[in-house]
């Protein structure tokens, strides 16, 4: 009996050893799996570029009923429905989405969109919720005012492209409340005043989110330094400069 238990307590101490290995083996495996499909996405914005006067989708757009089958009509107006032509899988495909995304996945048929990666849209500004629409949006822009749409915004535009980001890992909006999954436009800022709105999961896959640039490349970033822009905030503008003045409170 008494070497019966030796074994036993020999094996829990080499599982107790062992574990944190496999978790973070996991964890890498999940965050490279992620970098792919941001690579992916890369290649569909550049050939969406390739085919539109190198200019970026809006996060939100006409109607396009081309698009119709492929997607739903309601949906045919986000920036990832917009690279559906160049991408092989749909949004609403869990293969689409980081696999250490534990979110709901869900098109803009019934709400806004929930997934695993989110667009840039604004940079560091903010309009949603009763503020008025800026016009001094410096991301690829969001395009929310149908009776004049914002203008797009173009590769010759932006500064830095090595480090202006385009596409990262999303937040969750109100995950307590009634929001389950990532929403798929960024805002940047902790928002400190709500605790509960934009939360970010950093154990998604170990300790960053991913990245994807406008020039393609991809990166990964600790989420308490992306989202605080006093170390990040030139990297989410297309001119390359942090203007404080729009930083989210």
């Amino acid at each position: 009996m008494i070497e019966l238990l030796v074994v036993i307590g020999i094996i829990a101490i080499l599982a107790s050893l062992l574990l944190p290995a496999l978790l973070h083996a996991k964890a890498r495996a999940q965050s490279v799996a992620c970098k792919n499909r941001e690579r992916q996405i890369g290649v569909a914005l550049e050939s969406y570029l390739n085919d539109h006067q190198q200019k970026y989708p809006r996060y939100f757009n006409p109607y396009d009923a081309s698009l119709d089958a492929v997607v739903g009509h309601a949906s045919t107006r986000y920036w990832w429905a917009k690279l559906t032509p160049y991408y092989p899988l749909k949004w609403t495909n869990v293969a689409y989405h980081c696999p250490g995304y534990k979110g709901a996945i869900a098109d803009g048929s019934n709400h806004l969109p929930m997934g695993s990666f989110a667009y840039n849209g604004w940079g560091v500004s903010w309009s949603w919720e009763g503020t008025p629409l800026r016009t001094d949006e410096f991301g690829l822009r969001v395009g929310l005012n149908d009776i004049q749409p914002r203008p797009v915004t173009s590769v010759a535009q932006i500064k830095v492209p090595s480090d202006m980001l385009a596409v990262t890992e999303s937040r969750f909006l109100r995950p307590v409340i009634d929001w389950p999954g990532g929403w798929d436009l960024l805002v940047c800022g902790f928002l400190k005043t709500k605790p509960t709105d934009y939360a970010f999961d950093p154990a998604r896959h170990g300790e960053t989110y991913n990245l994807l640039f406008c020039d393609g490349h991809v990166g990964a970033l600790n989420p308490y330094v992306l989202f605080d822009p006093t170390q990040t905030a030139s990297m989410w503008n297309s001119d390359h400069q942090p203007h404080p003045e729009l930083w989210v409170p």
